[in-house]
């Protein structure tokens, strides 16, 4: 798919400031900022500006997304009436949180307490830099993006029992505890589903997946894969019906019971960046992440920027469903999220590289086509 991407815009921005720059200053300075490698540093700092001010946006207007979709679930109007269709609610919502004080407990570890929030946060805004959403996103300097993807969104079990047993309150403790099992229960089903995603593509690059996609999105001859990864994803973020660590009903808040203020406003925004960042992998990993169907007319991906267009209209959709499952199911019980976990996701993981092997040997299906290459 032909069109601009951020990083072309970036580069395009850079050139022309620098350009402007050469032409007002004298010889020796013109010479400095005419440097290629001036630009192309330039050109990355406005990258990761923008990519940072695209992922908190993002992020306020997921849960705005999500807000107003509840709202509808339960036929109801809802009380974001702040700025228009209440999209400036998030923002005082944020504004309230950080404009209120932060208390330590008396007995709390003070490193773990405030180092938890900030590390769970970074880690999860890391992914962004990481995470292609276009064509030409990054230059392959990172071969194993899906890898390396994978092992940061795994930090956050640790990072978050840090930050309940910190807190030294036994509530935050216990979920911390449930945090930490859960996620790592769920962790291993969703590493076998994404093996037999890397079997049929034959690459751990987040890009080439993509790309092997031509023929047909992996949704169709992977759909088992998708299950397990999609469920898996919904423990992972902690959401509906896998929120045991924050069960109110029972754990008050759960492992960030004792945190208010900035800190509590730290812990709501990465869960949505984190499950933000799980919708994206969805869409890479099974929606053929940018790229449309090949029968779809030329004028709906020549558009500039079009493949970031139609690759946030994947990923505001698949959290649409996450949503539609948070209205729909209630909480389960410990007992059953581990057993779901353990006796039933990694049986279905197993299935689905099975299948891909298969698909693999077979190369072509009668409804979906043949792959476009083979890795393996």
């Amino acid at each position: 798919m032909s069109g601009a991407t951020l990083y072309s815009v970036s580069y395009a921005l850079s050139s022309a400031l620098l350009d402007g720059l050469g032409s007002i200053l004298p010889g020796p300075a013109r010479a400095v900022v005419t440097n290629p490698n001036v630009l192309v540093g330039l050109a990355v700092l406005i990258f990761a500006v923008i990519l940072l001010a695209a992922s908190m946006l993002n992020t306020i207007l997921l849960i705005w997304w999500e807000r107003k979709l509840l709202g509808r679930f339960m036929d109801r109007r809802g009380a974001m009436h702040v700025g228009f269709a209440g999209l400036l609610q998030n923002f005082a919502d944020g504004l309230k949180l950080f404009r209120k004080n932060t208390f330590q407990p008396t007995e709390a570890d003070a490193l773990g307490f405030y180092g938890g929030p900030l590390a769970y946060m970074v880690t999860s805004m890391i992914l962004f830099g990481v995470l292609p959403i276009s064509s030409g996103w990054n230059s392959g300097v990172l071969p194993l993006t899906l890898l390396l993807a994978l092992a940061i969104f795994s930090f956050a079990p640790l990072f978050i029992f840090v930050s309940a047993w910190s807190s030294n309150n036994k509530y935050s403790l216990m979920g911390g505890m449930r945090s930490a099992a859960q996620m790592i229960a769920y962790e291993v089903p969703i590493l076998l589903a994404v093996v037999a995603v890397v079997i049929v593509s034959g690459s751990f690059d987040l890009t080439t997946i993509v790309y092997e996609q031509q023929n047909y999105w992996f949704w169709g001859p992977l759909v088992v894969a998708l299950i397990v990864f999609v469920a898996g994803m919904l423990a992972e973020m902690e959401r509906i019906p896998f929120d045991l660590p924050e069960a109110e009903a029972e754990l008050v808040e759960g492992w960030n019971t004792e945190y208010g203020g900035m800190l509590f406003a730290f812990f709501m925004l990465a869960d949505y960046l984190r499950a933000l960042v799980g919708s994206i992998l969805v869409v890479l990993l099974f929606l053929g992440g940018w790229t449309l169907p090949t029968w779809v007319p030329s004028a709906l991906t020549s558009f500039p920027l079009a493949g970031i267009f139609w690759f946030m209209i994947k990923t505001y959709t698949v959290f649409g469903l996450f949503v539609w499952v948070r209205a729909s199911l209630p909480r389960v019980r410990t007992d059953q999220l581990l057993r779901v976990g353990w006796n039933r996701m990694i049986p279905l993981s197993l299935l689905s590289i099975f299948l891909a092997a298969v698909l693999v040997t077979v190369k072509c299906l009668p409804v979906f086509g043949c792959l476009p290459s083979m890795g393996v």
